[in-house]
């Protein structure tokens, strides 16, 4: 009789960083306010909103822990720093776009450095840095489905309808000074599950 081994088992991973709970709430009032006249096939669970690091994909259970071990080593060298929610934006096609996004701002530089820490740690373990350059954002929804094409000026004049006259914007900015790893549930609501969290030595 054939012996067969037994399947491995796997977490589909990535390296993110959070939003905090104030901003999640903020992207998802703005989401809805979009979603009221613009048709996108899958709009992001404000849960879910992150600024991904690294997309890490099916990885064996049992490699978790090298890898935990070696992002502890790059949070325990990084320090804190500022980031903003600032413009939105899209990929793909102007007039017909795969994803709406929302860029940040602020210490820019630190965030790419941290980026390059994690992919460096990484890339020992068998995992694959992305040939891209990076741009860091936060996927709001994917896949426009209008027949009317898409312009970032509806965009905004959907962003502005309904806010009160002189309301001011909360303040979009937060210190970071952790990054996570998520585990993809696909077709769970949330999708996304923080299975480790990696908070810098010094903020």
């Amino acid at each position: 009789m054939e012996h067969k081994e037994p399947e491995q088992e796997f977490e589909r991973l990535f390296i993110a960083i959070p939003l905090p709970e104030a901003l999640r709430y903020y992207l998802k009032n703005e989401s809805a306010r979009v979603s009221s006249g613009l048709k996108f096939a899958r709009w992001t669970h404000f849960e879910d909103f992150h600024i991904t690091l690294q997309f890490l994909g099916d990885t064996p259970k049992e490699d978790i822990p090298a890898l935990f071990a070696a992002l502890r080593k790059v949070s325990s060298s990084s320090k804190g720093f500022q980031l903003k929610l600032g413009e939105w934006g899209t990929f793909g096609l102007p007039d017909s776009p795969r994803v709406l996004w929302t860029g940040v701002s602020g210490e820019l530089e630190p965030l790419r450095e941290l980026q390059k820490k994690v992919v460096s740690a990484t890339i020992p373990l068998g995992f694959t840095a992305e040939t891209r350059t990076y741009n860091p954002h936060l996927t709001v929804a994917r896949k426009y489905r209008e027949e009317q094409p898409f312009t970032l000026e509806r965009l905004e004049n959907l962003r502005v309808k309904g806010r009160p006259a002189g309301n001011l914007l909360p303040d979009l900015g937060w210190t970071v000074d952790a990054f996570v790893v998520y585990a993809t549930r696909m077709h769970a609501i949330p999708m996304y599950e923080m299975t480790e969290k990696f908070t810098f030595f010094s903020t």
